[in-house]
């Protein structure tokens, strides 16, 4: 059997609904093409290659959904606490080491 190592420029990303499912991006730089496949298992389930032009209007897209999903949402509670009030304790952390006088 010979062992094929997983290409260091592949990425992978698992559902988070289990079920064994992922989705894989390709990049093929001698091709000028992306390649996003769609696997079950260890099948592939099917394959899109996207021109660079089309890569950038897939992410561009994505990022504007997670945008609009941020603004819905509002401030995302960690451990009941805002991103924001996170923020503020840490500036306030921050400033407070920079006033303290330095160790002797």
């Amino acid at each position: 059997m010979t062992v094929v190592p997983f290409p260091a420029d592949r990425w992978t990303w698992e559902s988070a609904r289990g079920l064994s499912r992922a989705v894989r991006v390709s990049p093929h730089a001698e091709a000028g093409l992306l390649t996003v496949s769609f696997w079950r298992d260890d099948r592939c389930a099917g394959t899109l290659r996207l021109t660079p032009a089309e890569a950038a209007s897939l992410v561009g897209r994505l990022t504007a959904a997670l945008a609009d999903m941020a603004g819905q949402r509002g401030a995302e509670e960690v451990g009941g606490e805002s991103v924001e009030d996170r923020l503020l304790r840490v500036e306030q952390r921050l400033r407070a080491l920079e006033t303290e006088d330095p160790p002797a």
